[in-house]
């Protein structure tokens, strides 16, 4: 797209942090603040949640894009600013292999339908590398190039509010000096806010255990994070909360977060890495196994493939209804697939679930007596039954079965926060109006000391 002598590039990048530090996500506000005085930004950053199931995955596999119109003449001079952000703040590991791509004007259809993919697939970096050559302006990778799947996923998912749902996190960022120590946030002002602004933020409080859970654990800058409807939203969220140590910086993100959208454009085929939605027939009555994770023996109804069905710590009160299935009950399963090799079978691992047919749980019973309603007494083997009260006897009597209540009813369950992907739908999500539009407001981000 080219107005006068502007274009619109988008700068997408992934990969640039490890489980030792560093932190995606600030790397964007880097950037931001780097090419802030020789831009326009058309949109938030995205932080887009891709396939949770990938095990090289760092965290939650979030990849972010930034779009900005600029002047044709600047294309150089931004392409260098912003590789040189990347190579400063991406933390030096083996496992870390940063990508960054930049698309100029139009995204291409073959980009958007490789976006939608790497919600749910298990994409080849090798397919990543050929779209970056026949459709980036430019791109650029360390190690073995894995930060460009996410690059051109973040930028090719593109958000539109006629189509996708989306909401929105503010990260805030911590000082230098205080990165490594525990955060120091005032746990009561969380409480507070919650409180104050539900529905329109999500998940800053463990329901189930009323944990705050807006700080990571980690060693990376991040401070905390707010998840809500709306910029004006978590900004307000976060004038409520209270912190005892400075912040370094914050930016609004526009997310497919807190969505289902990778349950959106999944499928019953049971596939290693894959995202998994479909009907499941219970063939087996759910166990525990060591670390109170539960199990369970299912068909994919589409297929008749046997599946395991698993659903892990600390999902609490989720395990327990699913503790509480038996064999031909069917649910529809949300999860995602591994494959176990020593067993030779794939396994869904719940996110959530939806149980759509309970079976008939019945109990076998000794039969009344005809003459005086008493419950009778088996008389021997093939003897049939005797009544003790009147002596009636009746060798062709059997028992009968008597249909008991469950306690378990047809609905959606969904395990607590604390135990929730960043992309799975919460409770508080549910029956709220669907966004079709939003707007850039003012002071959406701020870098107010180095990192």
């Amino acid at each position: 797209m080219e107005l006068d002598n502007k274009t619109v590039i988008y700068i997408g990048f992934d990969d640039t942090d490890s489980l030792r530090g560093g932190c995606t996500t600030y790397l964007a506000l880097a950037i931001i603040d780097s090419i802030s005085n020789h831009c326009n930004f058309l949109d938030y950053p995205k932080l887009i949640r891709n396939n949770p199931n990938i095990p090289w995955k760092t965290r939650g596999n979030g990849s972010i894009s930034i779009t900005v119109e600029i002047d044709r003449e600047n294309i150089a001079y931004i392409k260098q600013i912003i590789q040189k952000q990347v190579e400063q703040h991406y933390h030096m590991d083996e496992n870390t292999n940063p990508g960054l791509v930049i698309i100029e004007g139009e995204i291409s259809k073959e980009i958007q339908e490789f976006a939608l993919r790497a919600l749910v697939k298990n994409i080849s970096i090798l397919e990543a590398k050929e779209l970056a050559e026949r459709f980036c302006l430019f791109h650029f990778s360390k190690g073995n190039g894995r930060g460009l799947i996410g690059g051109l996923a973040a930028i090719g998912n593109l958000l539109e509010p006629e189509k996708e749902d989306f909401t929105f996190e503010l990260l805030a960022y911590r000082t230098e000096e205080f990165i490594g120590s525990k955060r120091r946030i005032n746990e009561k002002s969380v409480h507070e806010m919650d409180q104050q602004l539900a529905p329109k933020v999500f998940n800053n409080i463990d329901s189930e255990t009323n944990k705050v859970l807006i700080c990571p654990a980690g060693k990376d800058p991040v401070f905390f994070g707010i998840r809500g409807e709306t910029p004006q939203d978590v900004l307000e969220a976060f004038s409520l909360i209270e912190v005892e140590e400075p912040i370094g910086g914050y930016c609004v993100f526009r997310t497919n977060q807190g969505t289902d959208q990778h349950f959106k454009y999944a499928d019953s085929k049971a596939e290693n890495y894959s995202v998994f939605k479909g009907e499941v027939e219970v063939l087996e009555r759910p166990i525990t196994i060591t670390g109170g994770h539960v199990f369970f023996k299912g068909k994919i109804c589409v297929n008749g493939e046997e599946v395991d069905i698993a659903a892990f710590e600390p999902s609490k009160n989720f395990k327990k209804t699913i503790k509480k299935l038996i064999p031909q009950d069917r649910i529809i399963a949300y999860g995602g697939v591994k494959y176990k090799e020593e067993f030779k079978k794939h396994s869904v691992h719940l996110e959530k679930c939806e149980i759509v047919f309970l079976s008939e749980y019945y109990k076998e019973e000794a039969p009344l007596c005809p003459k005086c309603s008493k419950r009778m007494t088996s008389d021997g083997y093939l003897k049939g039954y005797k009544c003790r009260s009147c002596g009636y006897k009746d060798k062709n009597m059997v028992k009968t079965l008597k249909i008991l209540e469950r306690d378990i009813k047809k609905k959606l369950i969904i395990p607590p926060e604390q135990a929730q992907r960043h992309l799975v739908k919460p409770f508080r999500r549910y029956n709220l109006q669907k966004k079709t539009s939003y707007e850039i407001i003012e002071k959406w981000w701020k870098r107010s000391s180095q990192v």
